[in-house]
């Protein structure tokens, strides 16, 4: 699972940043079990109940979160969705879309969380 967050262009200047924000929100609920930095292309990982997070940041494009199953299957998802429904109450964030999963992605946009429609998706027309 992949979510992916963009930051508003009103934020403060001493808001957080958006892996700040991240990781704020991931302890909030839960403590990591491993912590460590930097691996290759990913800025941090770490293990939280059993799923493996990784971030990655590039400003402006914003910030990656990828969740993958661990110890239990379907874990990632259950872990991804409850991350998504919390860092998009934070007002640093404008937009957020969480891809992947049997329950098909979801977007957070103008203050609401709804289903995305995919590229091959009849919605779209």
């Amino acid at each position: 699972m992949d979510v992916y967050v963009w930051g508003t262009q009103e934020a403060e200047p001493m808001a957080e940043t958006l892996p700040a924000l991240a990781m704020r929100v991931l302890r909030e609920v839960r403590e990591f079990d491993s912590i460590n930095c930097a691996l290759g292309v990913t800025d941090f990982f770490g293990i939280r109940d059993g799923v493996l997070v990784e971030f990655q940041y590039a400003d402006p494009g914003g910030l990656q979160v990828r969740f993958s199953d661990g110890l239990r299957e379907g874990r990632a998802w259950s872990v991804a969705h409850a991350f998504l429904w919390l860092v998009t109450r934070q007002t640093q964030v404008a937009e957020a879309v969480l891809l992947g999963g049997d329950d098909g992605s979801l977007r957070f946009r103008h203050g609401r969380i709804t289903r995305a429609a995919t590229w091959f998706s009849d919605e779209l027309s």
